[in-house]
């Protein structure tokens, strides 16, 4: 399903006769994209692409652009690598223009993505363990950086690391870069990085899980990638870890809280408190893992890589139905328009290269525009972002009145501990978080109404209410 704007710039495109003119085609792709959502740099690099199909079309093609076909898109691709060696970033993107040029401003039905071909074009444009992207996104290895920055990227995509990391790694071997003066990291060494650490736990007095992340990432850069041997760190100054108790809410608090939400948002919500995801676990969850028959949810995206089992909630369902119903209706619409790709992992995308248009792998809860894969500049639909369900939860934790911290991960912890509070075993609630140490999971022990206390207070035996 498009959303009502989308769908009425569709509804108008195939009811108007085409243009007389490339300048009113160009106007009408342009009311094509904004229906679309459709922005950045692909905003305007798009209507370039046309312009030059439409000169191809006329000097090469001859031919009017109501008889074009796949075919033609594919020939034109085929001349950009001729004469400009254009890499496989350009060809997909300039398909991407095209196609949906023909199909919604000319009302060529037949003009399909999945069937221009760009099987051998762009080869050997770029370094092989570089990925690809379109302009304006992080490229595949950013040219505008340092070397030493290009090098790490490289490395950290090699390797699958995932983006959020990679984001972080660079940012903090940028720190540590500035720190020095802007000296080459790879000619740093172990007092440099022990320098840097003292003073984000002396002077920054970050948290220990801050430092600990900066350290990972210079571990990674300087042993990793630029094969500099650290001697020990061990004397390091450290930032002391916070041991705090995770903001647990009451039953009654989640019942005002989920009454305030509703739409993706409480279904979410729902989720986090009657499964004990997180939220990116809720928003990454596939069609496929929604298992209704067997009342459970197979949870494999997670954080640290292991496929867990827990509840499908009884009063979530009929909506998580509807939701699936929706998303498989978005899919649809997706594939007609000549697109429908879902993003997966790259060992799957390599072994069931048709996987990522099948129903079962498409979101459950997708998000409401397109956008472009920052690794392969495919235009693709992926999930709902966290900030719309973050900034929703605390927004409805203001307005149910709970003075309370409240945000997502509290659901997660108030599933936790709730559960405890019902008779469950310790283990058992280990594994529906996906823990790996029970410890880590008996934190929540120390939240409950008498943590390890018998008794009563002694205010409350020797002194008498007023």
């Amino acid at each position: 399903m498009m959303d009502e704007t989308s769908d009425r710039g569709a509804r108008l495109e195939h009811t108007s006769a085409p243009p007389t003119s490339i300048e009113e085609a160009l106007e009408w792709f342009a009311t094509v994209l904004e229906a679309r959502q459709i922005g950045g740099k692909s905003r305007s690099f798009f209507p370039t692409w046309v312009r030059r199909f439409d000169k191809f079309r006329v000097t090469v093609l001859r031919r009017s652009f109501a008889t074009c076909t796949n075919s033609d898109v594919s020939a034109f691709l085929e001349d950009q690598v001729a004469r400009f060696s254009s890499p496989s970033w350009q060809l997909k993107q300039a398909r991407e223009a095209i196609v949906l040029f023909l199909r919604h401003v000319m009302n060529l039905d037949e003009v399909d993505a999945r069937e221009v071909s760009l099987t051998g074009l762009g080869a050997g444009t770029a370094p092989a363990t570089e990925l690809e992207t379109t302009p304006g996104i992080p490229s595949r290895v950013d040219e505008s950086q340092p070397e030493w920055a290009q090098q790490v990227q490289r490395t950290l995509r090699t390797q699958h690391y995932a983006i959020r990391t990679e984001s972080a790694y660079l940012d903090w071997l940028k720190r540590f870069v500035d720190f020095h003066q802007g000296a080459d990291p790879r000619g740093l060494g172990t007092v440099a990085v022990r320098q840097f650490l003292e003073h984000l736990a002396v002077d920054r007095n970050v948290a220990a899980s801050t430092q600990n992340q900066a350290f990972s990432a210079l571990l990674f850069a300087l042993e990793s990638v630029f094969k500099i041997e650290l001697g020990d760190l061990s004397e390091t100054a450290r930032a002391k870890g916070d041991k705090r108790l995770p903001v647990v809410l009451s039953v009654e608090e989640v019942d005002r809280l989920l009454d305030e939400l509703s739409g993706p948002p409480g279904l979410v919500a729902g989720l986090l408190y009657g499964s004990g995801l997180r939220l990116l676990e809720a928003l990454r969850l596939r069609i496929k893992d929604i298992d209704f028959d067997h009342e459970h949810i197979v949870v494999r995206d997670t954080k640290g890589n292991e496929d867990r089992v827990t509840y499908l909630p009884d009063l979530v369902r009929d909506e998580l139905r509807e939701q699936v119903e929706r998303a498989l209706a978005l899919h649809q619409q997706d594939l007609t328009d000549g697109y429908g790709e879902v993003w997966l992992p790259f060992a799957l995308s390599e072994k069931y290269p048709n996987a990522a248009t099948e129903p079962g792998w498409q979101y459950v809860f997708p998000a409401f525009r397109m956008s472009v894969d920052p690794r392969t500049g495919t235009v693709r639909r992926h999930h709902l972002g966290e900030t719309s369900i973050q900034r929703a939860v605390k927004r409805a934790g203001r307005t149910a009145g709970i003075v309370k911290l409240v945000n997502c991960h509290a659901l997660r912890h108030s599933f936790a501990t709730h559960s405890i509070q019902d008779g469950a075993d310790i283990r058992t609630v280990q594994e529906l978080l996906g823990h790996k140490d029970v410890s880590t999971t008996m934190i929540y022990t120390h939240v409950l109404n008498r943590p390890g206390l018998s008794g009563k207070s002694p205010l409350d035996v020797r002194r008498k209410a007023r």
